[in-house]
């Protein structure tokens, strides 16, 4: 890379340091504006709000990412075109794209960058974030335990506990259901159920079966139930939300969700997420940036509306896609992706009017 290159370059990653540490600040006040009763009212400590905060800068950090991109691109390279740089590098004989080639490869190098933080950091930061909220709400016990447990198995069967203590491996007031085709064949009600030689016993409760002979029931004082293919951890698991996972553990979370029957259209699109989301600022740097270089001295008060126009677009057709996907309108792949190749379809046809 020459002189000129490490210029635009220099000028670039001033412009987006800048608008990342700015829209992490006005994330952090308008989160601690919105918690600060809640704060007060559980009595938090000191060292929990810091904590709370510190574990949801990186969640903050991706998500405020492609506007932070576009805002430092377009302002980069529109205070290019102000003082006529653009047009001093266009009369040596520079091309655009020869120009817009160290934009094009910080775009890649933050894409990148942003992929393995999303996969990496983001899930255990926003996981430690969520414990530490839930510490200050005091709405879960940290080792595992919880209430009100109801879970999904393979080959239709259902299970409902009331509460489970997780150092002991126990469920109590257990109720476990096998259907087919929606129709119960088999329950079974139990005062708990232990976790005992890699499977599930029941103790002190009744067994229904329901056939053409009508409904049989059995008393038992210990029941196996081997055909429950669910572990400990499955119901002292805290059902990780998608930004909690990386790729592998939401790849892994969906081909066992299959299993046990459960939709799973919401998890597809936010799988395709993780790698379409980090490739948008690629995208949205390349717009940004040609959007800025083709300007006629326009001030950082256009650029900024400007920017705040397209980020306002893309966010929509974001969410537009991942509702769409949801609701399986359209495939789960092109739900994560339309925003991304709409976007990148109009800024091939930036680069190309301008090349002409």
């Amino acid at each position: 890379m020459n002189t000129l290159d490490w210029y635009i370059v220099r000028r670039l990653a001033l412009c987006l340091g800048l608008a990342i540490v700015s829209l992490i600040l006005i994330s952090v006040v308008i989160d601690l504006t919105e918690n600060i009763d809640t704060f007060i009212d559980f009595s938090a400590q000191p060292q929990q709000i810091a904590l709370y905060y510190v574990y949801r800068l990186p969640y903050w950090a991706i998500l405020t990412l492609p506007i932070a991109a576009l805002l430092g691109s377009l302002f980069a390279l529109t205070s290019f075109a102000r003082y006529s740089e653009i047009a001093a590098m266009k009369t040596l004989g520079i091309s655009l794209a020869r120009i817009l080639i160290p934009v094009f490869v910080c775009a890649t190098v933050l894409s990148a960058l942003a992929f393995f933080f999303t996969d990496y950091v983001v899930p255990q930061a926003t996981l430690q974030h969520n414990r530490i909220d839930r510490e200050i709400r005091s709405q879960q016990r940290s080792d595992g335990s919880r209430r009100q447990v109801l879970l999904q198995d393979r080959d239709e069967q259902l299970i409902f506990a009331r509460s489970y203590d997780a150092r002991q491996l126990r469920a109590d007031e257990v109720s476990w259901e096998r259907l087919r085709e929606g129709v119960p064949t088999e329950r079974l009600v139990a005062r708990h159920i232990q976790w005992q030689d890699s499977l599930w016993i029941a103790y002190d409760g009744r067994h229904y079966a329901f056939g053409d002979q009508g409904q049989i029931e059995t008393l038992f004082d210990s029941f196996k139930l081997e055909e429950i293919s669910l572990k400990p951890s499955d119901f002292s698991r805290q059902h990780k939300d998608p930004e909690e996972m990386n790729y592998a553990e939401l790849r892994t979370f969906i081909d066992r969700a299959i299993q046990h029957g459960e939709d799973v259209a919401r998890q597809r699109v936010d799988l395709h997420l993780k790698v379409s989301f980090p490739l948008t600022c690629f995208i949205i740097i390349a717009l940004g940036a040609t959007l800025g270089a083709n300007a006629r001295r326009t001030g950082m008060a256009n650029s900024f509306g400007l920017g705040v126009l397209i980020c306002f677009a893309y966010y929509s057709s974001l969410k537009a896609g991942q509702a769409l996907g949801w609701n399986e309108v359209i495939a789960p792949w092109l739900g994560a992706w339309i925003a991304n190749i709409f976007f990148a379809l109009l800024t091939f046809t930036l680069i190309w009017r301008a090349h002409k």
